[in-house]
């Protein structure tokens, strides 16, 4: 059975870093642009007096986060068509959920307490965003980019559907061809990718928070 394996990855070499680099560039392309997007939200919608904002936009995403990634795959297809743009637009719409779902939980959640006392050592409002509430909510910040990572990785597979590439490609054209290792060569780098990604997010999120403060996973 190693034999077929080693076969078809040493003689589909190029094939195979063609769609690991493709799925790599969508996801990383796409996860930027969420945590971006979804953290300029995020700080948007939970200013002094927005509070009431942020509460309904933490309803919102908790429930899009039931929402299938096929569905919003196939959604964008319908309005923006096939490829990589159409693709990344999807992923950049579905990693958004968990970005802003945490980042605004975060920053809401932050006690209120700490906040009076730093105003009354005249913090300014920009002051205790950045030195108080960021700082304080980062661990679960970084959770939501985590999750969103993962969303991200495995909904690239995905949007191989709408031709935007990847090792999606693979898994399709083996399903197919009813030919197993293809499929379970898309899958197994796939799951190699996603494992490395989150492993260097942990290590990320050990470097700048404080042990105190982690939450286990």
């Amino acid at each position: 059975m190693m034999d077929i394996f080693t076969e078809y990855i040493s003689s589909h070499s190029g094939q195979i870093t063609t769609a690991i680099w493709q799925h790599i560039y969508l996801f990383a392309i796409s996860l930027s642009i969420s945590i971006v997007i979804g953290m300029a939200l995020s700080i948007f919608i939970t200013a002094e007096g927005r509070e009431k904002i942020g509460k309904f936009v933490l309803a919102i995403t908790g429930a899009a986060q039931s929402v299938p990634s096929v569905a919003v795959v196939a959604l964008v297809f319908i309005f923006v068509g096939i490829g990589a743009p159409p693709a990344i637009i999807a992923l950049v719409i579905y990693s958004l959920v968990p970005v802003v779902f945490n980042a605004t939980s975060g920053i809401l959640n932050v006690d209120q307490g700490i906040i009076e006392a730093a105003r009354g050592m005249g913090f300014t409002n920009t002051q205790i965003l950045w030195r108080i509430k960021i700082p304080l909510a980062m661990t679960i910040i970084m959770s939501g980019i985590r999750s969103a990572a993962m969303i991200n990785i495995g909904t690239v597979t995905v949007a191989a559907f709408i031709g935007a590439g990847g090792l999606g490609d693979l898994i399709f054209t083996g399903l197919k061809m009813n030919r197993f290792v293809m499929i379970f060569v898309g899958g197994s780098l796939s799951a190699l990718i996603a494992i490395t990604v989150d492993t260097i997010l942990m290590f990320v999120e050990q470097r700048i928070i404080p042990k105190g403060l982690q939450v286990s996973r």
